[in-house]
């Protein structure tokens, strides 16, 4: 493992934020009521993705080749969509940040957890492919 991710990995475990974090490990700036505008992190979702969501993240927590602390859902932003037939979870791993003098500056291109996208049947609640992203 390169230094530099060792470096990373190591701050973030040792993180005692109580925050959102976004990439980088940076806290988010909580904002209330901030569901519509353009710049929010807060979204509304249709609760139908729910169901789906509960289907993916059992999946998830069962996954035997990601520790524990990697599948902490603090490592990840969750996206959702659909097609006519799927449910589209998507877990996008938090990029790692750059540790300048033991301090984060921006980020580099690894990350501590594995992003990953599940289609799920949209009758069924079935898990129709999980797809491991790189």
């Amino acid at each position: 493992m390169q230094e530099s991710v060792k470096q990373s990995i190591d701050y973030v475990a040792g993180l005692n934020e109580d925050c959102i974090l976004e990439h980088g490990y940076r806290c988010v700036e909580a904002v209330e009521d901030d569901f519509l505008s353009a710049e929010a992190h807060q979204r509304m979702i249709p609760a139908s993705y729910l169901a789906a969501w509960q289907v993916c993240y059992e999946d998830f927590k069962a996954l035997s080749d990601l520790t524990d602390e990697q599948k902490e859902l603090k490592h990840y932003r969750i996206g959702f969509t659909h097609n006519e037939d799927e449910y589209i979870v998507l877990f996008q791993a938090l990029l790692l940040p750059e540790i300048v003098d033991g301090k984060p500056q921006g980020t580099i291109r690894s990350t501590f957890g594995r992003s990953m996208k599940y289609r799920v049947d949209r009758e069924s609640l079935a898990i129709n492919k999980r797809l491991f992203l790189k």
